[in-house]
């Protein structure tokens, strides 16, 4: 056994048989455990195929397997449960009317079926229904609440043209394991006879289809190894069900609960600080995180008056912090929703601050923020025939390519702008596109009329002339997203005209368009890196900032009145607390434009949940 253990890591690597929850707190070393455990396994006599090893990123399968490499060891199966559900059918997947050589169907493709069972059922697909009812198939086949014996049209006939196309949905790769097992009991005696050890990592993010197959597998032997943290479970909207590791000493009697308390990444006081806050929650197995790496800096709480001093604040923090050695891909800003990156962005365009946006992209290259410019664009230019291109059938209004570039040439050929040749008797066009191309000269009139105003007053118009909104309807898993995204853009007018001595709509998007082409330039090595708290799972930095420490933020005011919401929310913030390493900033404004509106904010609940031992006020600024 490894010598590098602590005692609770090699309690958990030394069990053999029977089931066996290891709670790893923020940085324990749970990977080192997983692998290890797999190690010791083999010494013991155990051969690889009779080992299967599951997790939730590829990634994290191919450190595991080159770790277990790494130590001269052939290794056992470890993959993602998706992975292991489509090898799994391969095999089996003739027993329920599918060939061995099924295709998988991606997001898209899965749309278009979605969409010809609508159409033979007579469904109009307005505004997003498609999509609507493939998350909702989705959702009820990772939750197994849907079963083909029950009465939905919609999901009976979707299910009989996949088997027709011999095609599987993504979901399908868990669901119809589950349906295996259920169905075919002698099969599922075969997998479990293969796989007499199950080891799963981040077992608290499984969903109920996940969860299943782990207990079809060890419901013979026992042997489950799960390694996880309640505290991190922050994936609820994906599915996961935290209840799966807080339940397990009741589903399965006798097993043993071993906590790995030990942290390697960071210091005693961010810990202190972190394990106080989690404290609050309720559902959640007791621990304490301790280092053996000092007491540390305390924590920085600073309030600032406006989102725009906020990241002015957190741009000169990073230029002192790079000025004292700290390299910038060693230092992340987190916050709680996309649209919060827009003023970082911009502070840090100004600052000449490299940075990247993880999981994301730039605020100025998203879709909606480009749709939008595009059409103040043509109000104020109308031959910029890229921008016309963009817009002219946004939302579709019978306008189609040919048609556009019949009117460009017809445009070129007389020396005329686009929208005089629109007003010519020569161009003939469909009675739809004419209808289509008139509602779209309204809106390009309407918006260079609001052109002398102020350019808030300009994209209001837009967004209301447009019925952007109503088109951000038809993708409803992103619109809410989008639409802060371009109330985002309406606080950085604002902020524009605050600014500049002559706020003109010309000067906004020329600034913008020299913003969009400094974004091209940042994805260098050595980075900042700006993320949701979502996607810093599994990280780790010297320097953490949390901007936006403010109700309605963090937590974010979906969780009010939800008491497991809230609990998320606190697990967010406490999984953003502990990817710092030795320094943590936590910002936020006392005024902020937020949701389409301008609003005072107060400080989050969570930061009178930490002790104020642990935390330093900066006034400075």
């Amino acid at each position: 056994m490894s010598t590098h253990l602590n005692p609770q890591q090699e309690q958990a690597v030394a069990h053999f048989e029977g089931p066996l929850l290891v709670i790893a707190g923020a940085g324990s070393g749970k990977t080192k455990v997983v692998t290890e455990r797999c190690a010791e396994l083999m010494r013991r006599g155990v051969e690889p195929h009779q080992i299967l090893g599951l997790t939730f990123t590829n990634a994290a399968a191919k450190e595991m397997r080159e770790r277990i490499q790494s130590q001269g060891y052939k290794s056992p199966l470890i993959a993602t449960f998706h992975s292991f559900g489509a090898k799994v059918l391969r095999e089996s997947a003739h027993l329920l009317g599918f060939s061995r050589n099924f295709v998988i169907y991606d997001e898209e493709d899965s749309l278009k079926v979605i969409r010809k069972v609508m159409k033979e059922l007579e469904i109009d697909d307005k505004k997003g229904v498609a999509k609507e009812l493939k998350a909702a198939i989705s959702t009820k086949k990772n939750d197994l609440g849907l079963d083909e014996d029950e009465s939905d049209p919609v999901f009976l006939l979707y299910q009989t043209k996949l088997k027709e196309y011999q095609a599987l949905d993504f979901d399908d790769l868990l669901f119809l394991v589950v349906r295996l097992f259920d169905e075919h009991p002698d099969e599922l005696i075969r997998y479990q006879r293969r796989y007499r050890f199950v080891l799963v990592d981040e077992v608290q993010d499984t969903n109920a289809a996940q969860y299943k197959i782990l207990k079809y597998l060890v419901a013979k032997t026992g042997n489950l190894f799960m390694v996880g943290d309640p505290d991190q479970s922050i994936y609820s909207w994906r599915g996961a069900n935290v209840d799966h590791i807080l339940n397990f000493e009741s589903q399965f009697p006798g097993g043993k609960v071993i906590r790995l308390e030990q942290n390697y990444r960071s210091t005693q006081t961010i810990l202190r600080a972190a394990n106080h806050l989690i404290e609050n929650n309720y559902s959640r197995f007791e621990k304490k995180l301790w280092s053996e790496l000092g007491e540390g800096e305390l924590i920085t709480v600073v309030e600032l008056f406006t989102e725009k001093e906020e990241a002015r604040y957190i741009a000169r923090k990073i230029e002192d912090a790079v000025v004292s050695g700290v390299s910038y891909a060693d230092i992340v800003v987190f916050y709680r929703t996309n649209a919060q990156s827009r003023p970082l962005e911009d502070q840090f365009l100004a600052w000449g601050i490299p940075y990247r946006i993880i999981g994301g992209m730039s605020f100025y290259q998203r879709r909606e923020i480009k749709d939008i410019l595009a059409f103040m664009r043509v109000a104020l230019s109308p031959m910029d025939f890229v921008a016309i291109a963009r817009t002219i059938n946004l939302p579709k209004r019978g306008v189609g390519e040919a048609t556009f570039e019949k009117l460009v040439s017809a445009a070129k050929e007389k020396g005329v702008t686009f929208f005089e040749i629109l007003k010519s008797p020569e161009i003939k066009v469909s009675a739809t596109a004419k209808k289509g191309l008139q509602k779209y000269v309204e809106i390009i009139e309407a918006i260079r009329e609001a052109a002398s105003g102020t350019v808030e007053d300009v994209i209001k118009t837009t967004l209301s002339e447009s019925g952007y909104f109503d088109y951000l309807k038809e993708d409803p898993d992103s619109s809410q997203e989008r639409k802060e995204n371009l109330n985002e853009l309406i606080a950085k007018a604002r902020e524009f005209e605050s600014d500049v001595e002559e706020p003109t709509l010309a000067a906004f998007l020329e600034e913008l368009s020299l913003k969009s082409s400094a974004d091209e330039g940042q994805e260098e090595p050595n980075s900042i890196s700006l993320m949701t708290l979502h996607n810093g799972k599994g990280l780790e930095f010297n320097h953490v900032f949390i901007a936006g420490m403010e109700e309605g933020l963090l937590p974010h005011a979906n969780s009010y009145g939800d008491d497991k919401a809230m609990e998320e929310e606190r697990r967010l913030c406490y999984v953003g607390m502990t990817r710092a390493k030795r320094k943590l900033t936590l910002t936020g404004a006392t005024f902020r434009y937020l949701w389409g509106t301008e609003r005072d904010s107060r400080p989050s609940r969570f930061l009178r949940e930490i002790p104020s031992e642990y935390l330093e006020k900066d006034s400075s600024f």
